[in-house]
């Protein structure tokens, strides 16, 4: 084995053994079982958090000449056995480390180190350090362990608390003359990201933990709740909880969302006097001022105004006795009914979050069959469709729901709008899905609606529509096809300055021009209004010079009336 050829090439390395006692069968096998109680100790104080050494990256400052990785410390196997495999920093060092660097920062509470065989000579005087730096950058304040000062020789097998938050774990050692090393066979780091706990990390820190930080062992705030939502500032320690209900507009367990039901309405299906439906979304938890009803058939239901992201609901009971059966919650896009919701809870009665995403207006409770309503409280978290933020004072253009923390759409943007949160309007010039399509160049000042392409200020002359992209009607000219030439012949014009196609003349009732867009002026009608009528009272028709009423002026005679006096 690779291993065993370092061993034989470097005398330094195998001197090293000739300097220990030789432990008898009897007492190594005692310290074989010493040591398997220790190992499955270890494992039981450990069993909450998840080994992060497969999550980093083994680093060593430098590395013995064949194959001795600072990856053989991560590697396994879990023993002190040079041939099965170790790391092993370079020989004629004074200062030597090894290190486990982090992707993200975690809280490490445990950590199990298996130095080389025979080697505890070497090891004497190690330091632990969790740091967010380099090795080189360590200092006290990341020290976590240090053999420095102690009597004896270490245990090559050594069980380390910490319980420390850092990005990265370097084993540490030093000496006066050139013979420092660094020998791991194994290294198993224990521990969570920040921001996670309990069995494997799954779970996430309260959400009112100061800088989202828990203990791994039970999800406790390690620096104390955030109480700034929490109703009189007051929040557990150990549960993060707001513990008597939540400021204005805050919602849930931790009064961490905004509350849609703080703006909405409330109403139940066969309501008990003095206990209205607007007292479960009127901001008090108190036990006694609660929403309830009687008989088969109960509900209630929080209408939130709107098509919005449901992502919590907490529910704050009453005392009254509950019944066997189960609580059921419905989003529900129907009001009154729940036939076609969306099924959030069915179960025991929920006393903690009930964490969802669904989008939906109307929330509806339904308490188990023989028991009637009894809620204090009922607090929906999430935001208004196409909103998100704190307070979801931001808008988002998504083709669906944004994310309500940070506003970036997964499901592509609304057309007008880019960007990563669909917040970006459309350049000027610009229009539609992803703003690929471009303005009509008949636009009057080339820019237009960024959603619909409508040109917002009109249409240059000779086009019309909503985005200018048709030529005006036969006999219509100029900006928005908003002037005429019917006086043209064939009503024919040109389309942005009403210039008539056909020069020979106007349409009798005209007066003659380049537009033909003049009508003759009263009493005159004809071709080039040369004509003159004579009506009774009203003028003629402009155009064949008839009389509306029939009726000549006195001493003229004729359809027109244009016939001198008898």
């Amino acid at each position: 084995m690779q291993p065993r050829k370092i061993m034989a090439s470097n005398s330094n390395l195998s001197d090293v053994c000739d300097h220990h006692h030789i432990t008898t069968p009897s007492v190594m096998s005692l310290n074989l079982v010493l040591l398997s109680i220790i190992f499955e100790t270890l494992i039981v104080s450990v069993a909450t958090q998840i080994n992060l050494e497969t999550l980093g990256k083994a680093v060593q400052r430098t590395t013995h000449a064949g194959y001795t990785s600072a990856n053989r410390a991560i590697d396994g196997p879990a023993n002190n056995k040079w041939n099965d495999g170790c790391s092993a920093t370079a020989d004629g060092d004074i200062y030597a480390w090894w290190g486990l660097q982090l992707p993200a920062v975690a809280h490490m509470t445990t950590i199990i180190i298996y130095y080389r065989e025979n080697s505890a000579s070497r090891m004497k005087e190690f330091r632990l350090y969790l740091e967010n730096g380099t090795a080189d950058e360590s200092s006290k304040s990341g020290l976590c362990y240090t053999d420095l000062g102690k009597a004896g020789l270490p245990n090559i097998t050594q069980n380390i608390t910490c319980n420390m938050l850092a990005k990265n774990m370097y084993f540490v050692n030093r000496r006066n003359h050139a013979n420092c090393y660094v020998e791991l066979c194994y290294v198993a780091i224990y521990g969570c990201f920040k921001g996670t706990w309990s069995t494997n990390c799954t779970e996430p820190c309260p959400a009112t933990c100061i800088d989202n930080y828990c203990y791994p062992q039970n999800g406790s705030c390690v620096w104390g709740c955030d109480k700034h939502n929490c109703f009189n500032s007051k929040c557990d320690i150990n549960t993060g909880a707001c513990i008597e209900g939540c400021m204005v507009l805050r919602a849930g367990q931790y009064c961490n969302k905004y509350n849609l039901a703080s703006n909405g309405t409330a109403t139940q299906h066969q309501p008990k006097p003095n206990h209205p439906a607007s007292l479960a979304i009127d901001g008090n938890r108190t036990n006694g001022l609660c929403s309830m009803t009687t008989g088969l058939g109960s509900y209630l239901q929080v209408d939130t105004g709107s098509l919005s992201v449901v992502t919590t609901v907490y529910f704050t009971f009453g005392d009254a006795t509950v019944t066997t059966g189960e609580d059921i919650v419905y989003c529900s896009n129907t009001s009154d009914s729940w036939v076609n919701g969306i099924l959030l809870h069915k179960g025991e009665r929920p006393t903690k979050n009930i964490n969802v995403y669904a989008v939906c207006r109307y929330i509806i409770y339904l308490p188990p069959a023989a028991s009637g309503v009894d809620v204090c409280e009922i607090e929906i978290g999430g935001c208004p469709l196409g909103r998100y933020g704190d307070n979801c004072e931001k808008f988002c253009h998504c083709n669906g729901p944004c994310d309500l923390d940070t506003g970036n759409c997964t499901s592509g943007c609304l057309d007008g709008w880019i960007g990563y949160r669909c917040d970006i309007v459309c350049a000027n010039g610009n229009f539609g899905s992803k703003c690929s399509r471009h303005c009509s160049s008949n636009c009057l000042n080339q820019s237009c609606n960024h959603v619909s392409g409508e040109c917002t200020g009109g249409c240059n002359e000779g086009w019309e529509g909503y985005n200018c992209t048709k030529e005006c009607d036969v006999g219509y000219f100029g900006i928005n096809c908003s002037q005429t030439c019917f006086g043209c012949i064939s009503n024919q014009c040109d389309k942005v300055n009403g210039v008539c196609s056909n020069w020979s003349g106007c349409k009798p009732g005209f007066v003659k021009g380049q537009n033909c867009n003049q009508e003759c002026e009263d009493w005159k009608f004809g071709k080039d209004c040369a004509k003159e009528c004579y009506c009774r009272t009203i003028p003629c028709n402009k155009f064949n010079g008839h009389c509306s009423n029939g009726e000549c002026a006195k001493g003229w005679h004729g359809e027109t009336c244009d016939n001198g006096k008898l």
